[in-house]
């Protein structure tokens, strides 16, 4: 791990060339940190139990003067459209209710909640866009995504969803994770606005993680394929070294 990380860095100087260079004139070395958001639709496996969901991103990549980009990215998702609600199903009424302690009906909230973590690497193609570090840009990752459903009940008047309790309903569900961003990303010449925008997909491996879980089927640790596909955009903080400036006297 010591010789992959000297590696890494070795090349990232080998390929910052363009510091202190010019945007607009040549293609640069630069940190970009951005901040982006996505919606996304499930397919696979993650199609029975979730709808859609939003996305919540954060990326650091260095772009290298070779139009080379290396990074990581994190992302938070969440939503509230909950298909799979067979944990509740030993619990409901039978006009579809759930009874708290106090012996009336409960308040409860099903949410989705899940995560991904990828380094990634691509390449930037400047074929489009006002300078050499803009254009059209591949990006492919390779991480751990994790999900679950999270239930909320009002007051914490039901004892099932309090404690190692809740354990039983989440439908933990973690693994290793695929990703590709095909999209633009834009660099202005004059700083004042930087951006990028595209599709993404993620391909989960991912298996549930609890031995037992409550309604339904017991064990639920079988191998899974769960897909997100979306579209993201995000605002990019450019970190690069100014271009000196030059002075003339008469």
């Amino acid at each position: 791990m010591k010789h992959v990380c000297i590696h890494f860095f070795v090349l990232i100087i080998l390929n910052s060339t363009g510091l202190g260079q010019s945007v607009k004139d040549s293609s640069i070395f630069c940190t970009q940190v951005g901040l982006s958001y996505a919606v996304q639709l499930p397919e696979g496996d993650l199609k029975s139990r979730f709808g859609w969901n939003s996305n919540i991103g954060l990326n650091v990549d260095f772009k290298l003067a070779s139009n080379w980009v290396l990074g990581a990215n994190a992302q938070f998702f969440f939503g509230n459209k909950i298909k799979d609600t067979s944990m509740l199903a030993d619990m409901l009424t039978s006009d579809g209710n759930i009874i708290n302690q106090n012996g009336a009906y409960a308040n409860v909230l099903a949410f989705e909640r899940g995560w991904i973590f990828a380094g990634t690497f691509g390449k930037l193609f400047p074929i489009i866009g006002p300078n050499q570090n803009s254009g059209i840009v591949f990006k492919l990752g390779l991480g751990f995504m994790q999900h679950k459903v999270r239930i909320d009940a009002e007051q914490d008047l039901v004892p099932q969803f309090t404690g190692e309790y809740k354990k039983l309903y989440d439908r933990y569900t973690n693994g290793m994770v695929i990703t590709q961003f095909l999209g633009y990303s834009h660099m202005s010449s004059n700083r004042l606005a930087n951006f990028f925008g595209g599709v993404e997909f993620s391909e989960g491996f991912t298996r549930g993680r609890r031995d037992r879980q409550a309604g339904g089927e017991t064990i639920l640790n079988d191998k899974r394929t769960d897909l997100l596909m979306g579209v993201r955009v995000g605002w990019i903080v450019p970190i690069r070294k100014r271009v000196p400036r030059e002075f003339y006297l008469d």
